[in-house]
């Protein structure tokens, strides 16, 4: 045991007999080494579509496809393609009601709020004033004898256009279907609250949406002043995100534009068979 003991403490003072040759000694903190670079992986290859080619295309209805930049969301051109396509095979109103605007105007059945009248919606959900401008022409080509235009407020929280642009593009929209529907009734509707974050931008664009209207001797709808809560923001008992509207909200829309509608329904006259009918039975009495 004293052997081992003796030999153990041997090699210990070898070692510590060693070390200066090394440049270390027992009591020296090791210099701490600096982290290794991190390096990011490379992007991920974004897969080839090999249906790409076939693809439906808003081409296919005479509709030029915004630029990607132009959208909000990547999925907001995919619904865009789609509802673009489906208004091109559809066919004419040759009167009646459009509805044009966002997913605030896409997300109601107007033909079920309004049921005497005939109406298609053009709304498109996550639309801006760029997109409309793409395919207002859609919108002529029905031959509406009505027009209700909202849009916008996907332009201000996606913040690429200034209000007075968003104003502008609207007042295109606006020249172009006077150009396209020299008869037709055209409205124009202001923006509806959201977030308060947001409010000085759409108050900003509904002042020049106004002035944009009564410049063409349009009718113009204030629709934000019945939906505004404290602080500027959609009243909530209307909405569940802040920025869509409930059941209630629509039936608060409908309201504000019922006598609208109203003028915009056909008179009907009493078909000749009735009137023989009425005449008989009064004959009879």
């Amino acid at each position: 045991m004293q052997h081992l003991t003796r030999f153990n403490i041997g090699r210990v003072l070898v070692l510590c007999a060693l070390l200066p040759a090394f440049g270390c000694t027992m009591s020296a903190q090791i210099t701490p080494q600096a982290p290794a670079p991190v390096v990011a992986p490379p992007p991920a290859a974004v897969p080839v579509d090999p249906y790409a080619a076939v693809r439906p295309a808003t081409s296919s209805v005479g509709v030029v496809m915004p630029d990607a930049t132009d959208f909000s969301h990547p999925w907001d051109a995919s619904t865009y393609v789609l509802r673009v396509t489906q208004f091109g095979v559809m066919p004419p109103l040759n009167g009646g009601v459009a509805f044009v605007g966002d997913s605030l105007t896409d997300w109601m059945r107007w033909d079920e709020l309004f049921p005497k009248l005939r109406s298609r919606n053009f709304g498109i959900a996550g639309d801006t004033t760029v997109g409309l401008q793409h395919r207002i022409s859609q919108v002529i080509a029905a031959k509406p004898s009505t027009v209700f235009v909202m849009i916008g407020t996907n332009d201000i929280e996606f913040g690429k256009l200034t209000a007075e642009g968003i104003a502008a593009n609207i007042g295109d929209v606006l020249d172009r279907l006077a150009a396209g529907l020299p008869g037709a009734k055209v409205y124009v509707e202001n923006l509806l609250p959201r977030q308060p974050q947001y409010n000085d931008r759409v108050v900003a664009v509904n002042t020049l949406l106004k002035a944009e209207a009564e410049k063409r001797g349009l009718t113009f709808i204030d629709l934000y002043s019945h939906f505004v809560a404290e602080g500027g923001r959609l009243d909530p008992t209307l909405t569940p995100d802040d920025l869509h509207l409930s059941g209630q909200g629509y039936l608060r829309w409908q309201s504000l534009i019922a006598d609208d509608i109203a003028a915009a329904m056909p008179n009907k006259p009493i078909p000749a068979h009735r009137h023989k009918r009425h005449a008989h039975k009064h004959k009879g009495q």
